[in-house]
């Protein structure tokens, strides 16, 4: 029998050699701590670093939490870091991870609250997180400059998270049942009762609109949240309702632009909301080397003006528009909300719906991004015909800086309504809503293609180079809106134009503290929100000066001086008006002129009045399934 072949070993072959890639690490000397010590020293941090947090955050935002708070507040405050603290644990397994990230995420949340206050002069609400895109659409036109309260905190935040890295290593917990599930029971308990119960209000926390002082970050968002659930009024009812509509009947249909009674009535009817429009000259010791404003000083004839009192301040200009559309005050609705983004639905009644009804072609134009503030979705809930945004605007020209950086001019605005108009069938009926851009924040030392014209004197000159710039925007829309009049003054069809600001703008942080005070009253708080409003025709209409009323009654206004069919609601709202000539997110005010704050009791009179607009606020804004329809809109 033969031997089997043999074969050959296969050649070894030889890996190459190369030495290990050496990664510098800094090593930090350890502490030798035995686990009994080392347990200690990470529950003391455990229970510390939630305090040194609170205390930052708070920082940050102006407050001195240990002073300005009561002690109920700093323990609600304190339970969402401890909560945050437990949260990290269970997602790390370790301690000291668990308080690096809790130390980290809290600072972070201080600082974009910090920027928040600094830019649009309120503290952080839930519906933010909604507006992500509108934020985005101008964070780059802000200056992200550091304080000297985030340099201060930022170092602390560091130094005691590399002073931790001298703690011995620390091995990743198993995940325990049993502790996770007496974590997970002790927080829903705690949910239970803030969310569920009266303990908040008991405690008289509320929420805060402007800034964080009485509540704190944390807290003053999880009470906002709480609050963003709407309660019916006490004497929501059925028979309430039929009452009001019964007391306010709609107009009906009959009447129309062409009707032939000898009232003339406008085939035009044109809405600028102008973005952060607004006559500083209100507030105490402005004083300006000129009228930032001359031509629409100068109108007084077919004018009604005076002015509007905003809901808001330095920002959120959708519930500015909210509330002319719809006569809806947002000052019932919970702190901080939207309503663009929360509230409205498809068919809701509104000018809009109004205008078509008569017979108008619904038309809104505004010269910046559409992903602002939920805009296309709303504006088709509405029923807008056309909607256009800066890519639909022709020949854009631009202010402080380029067209990624400035914004559209009002000069260009108002170029394209009247290519609109002009681009329309003779007597066609048209309603034109217009949102500008041109004044929106931030002000910075940049002037591109904005001319120095108005400035500070007096007190206060040289002192605020963003109040100057924005005071020489405010002349060049003043000079915008005269080429516009112009032009439809020399138009035969009967026109009629309203414009008004959304609100104040934000501009040096401290420039209103400085000449309206610390801690001013209702009535000296107000000031921030008022902006310049003119309703102008070119045929005669009545004139006024000196009218003031909030934002909610503007629609009212505009259709009873244009002699067109009114709702229900409309009429409601007029009647309203000479009771609470003004009601917004700050107080509101008689006919006498008193002011009264948010959380102050109103006469008897006064709160009747504003528990008949409450009740119908509810009907059309939560109760739309039995939505009195042919009250707050026009009947066939």
């Amino acid at each position: 029998m033969s031997n089997p072949i043999e074969t050959p070993e296969a050649p070894e072959v030889l890996e190459p050699q190369t030495s290990p890639k050496r990664r510098f690490r800094l090593k930090w000397p350890k502490l030798p701590l035995s686990p009994r010590q080392y347990w200690w020293t990470t529950m003391v941090l455990l229970i510390v670093v939630p305090l040194l947090s609170f205390t930052m955050v708070e920082y940050l935002n102006y407050n001195d939490p240990w002073k300005d708070f009561t002690p109920a507040q700093i323990l609600l405050n304190l339970v969402w870091y401890y909560f945050g603290e437990l949260f990290f644990y269970f997602l790390r397994g370790r301690r000291s991870g668990a308080v690096k990230l809790g130390l980290g995420i809290a600072w972070g949340f201080g600082c974009a609250n910090h920027y928040l206050i600094a830019f649009r002069g309120r503290t952080l609400f839930p519906a933010d997180f909604l507006s992500l895109g509108t934020a985005a659409n101008v964070a780059g036109n802000y200056d992200y400059t550091f304080s000297q309260r985030q340099w201060i905190t930022l170092i602390i935040m560091i130094a005691v998270i590399l002073a931790m890295k001298v703690l011995p290593d620390e091995p990743r917990k198993k995940f325990s049942w049993k502790v996770f599930g007496a974590s997970a029971g002790a927080a829903a308990v705690f949910l239970s009762v803030f969310f569920g119960t009266g303990m908040v209000e008991k405690l008289g926390i509320e929420p805060s609109m402007w800034t964080t002082r009485g509540n704190g970050l944390f807290l003053n968002f999880a009470v906002c949240m709480k609050y963003m659930k709407v309660d019916k009024p006490d004497t929501y009812s059925q028979q309430t309702l039929d009452t009001l509509g019964t007391e306010y009947g709609s107009d009906d249909l009959s009447v129309t632009v062409a009707d032939p009674d000898g009232t003339v009535r406008p085939v035009n009817v044109i809405v600028i909301m102008n973005e952060s429009f607004s006559d500083l000259s209100v507030l105490p010791e402005v004083e300006t080397n000129q009228d930032a404003m001359p031509f629409i000083r100068s109108l007084t004839e077919n004018t009604i003006k005076g002015y509007a009192y905003s809901s808001v301040f330095g920002g959120t200009t959708a519930n500015s528009e909210y509330e002319f559309l719809t006569g809806n005050t947002t000052a019932c609705l919970p702190a901080g909300t939207v309503p663009y983004q929360m509230y409205v639905s498809d068919r809701d009644p509104t000018l809009v719906s109004q205008m078509k009804a008569l017979g108008y072609t619904a038309i809104a134009a505004h010269p910046y991004r559409s992903s602002g503030w939920n805009r296309p979705a709303v504006y088709s809930d509405y029923g807008f015909d056309e909607v256009y945004f800066e890519s639909d605007f022709q020949n854009r020209t631009y202010m402080r800086g380029d067209e990624k950086t400035g914004y559209v001019t009002d000069q260009c605005d108002y170029e394209n309504l009247i290519r609109m108009y002009e681009e329309k069938e003779a007597g066609e009926p048209l309603f034109l809503f217009n949102v500008t851009m041109q004044n929106h924040s931030g002000y910075q030392m940049s002037w591109d293609n904005l001319p120095r014209e108005v400035w500070l004197t007096g007190s206060l000159e040289g002192r605020f180079q963003t109040v100057n710039q924005y005071l020489s925007l405010i002349y060049q829309s003043d000079q915008a809106f005269e080429y516009l009049i112009d032009y439809f003054s020399q138009v035969e069809e009967p026109t009629i134009i309203l414009l008004f600001g959304d609100h104040q703008p934000q501009v040096a942080t401290n420039f209103y503290t400085d000449v309206l005070g610390e801690n001013p009253d209702t009535a000296l708080a107000q000031k921030k929100q008022m902006v310049p409003f003119l309703l102008w025709a070119n045929y005669d209409i009545p004139e006024a000066e000196g009218v003031e009323l909030s934002l909610n009654y503007l629609s009212a206004l505009l259709m009873d001086t244009a002699n067109l069919p009114m709702t229900g609601y409309q009429k409601f709202l007029s009647q309203l008006r000479e009771t609470v000539p003004v009601v917004n997110t700050v107080g509101v005010r008689d006919a006498q002129g008193n002011w009264y704050g948010e959380n102050e009791t109103l006469p008897d009179d006064l709160d009747a009045a504003i528990e008949k607009y409450q009740v119908l606020l509810y009907n059309n804004i939560f109760d739309k399934s039995n939505r009195l329809e042919q009250f707050f809109s026009l009947t066939e």
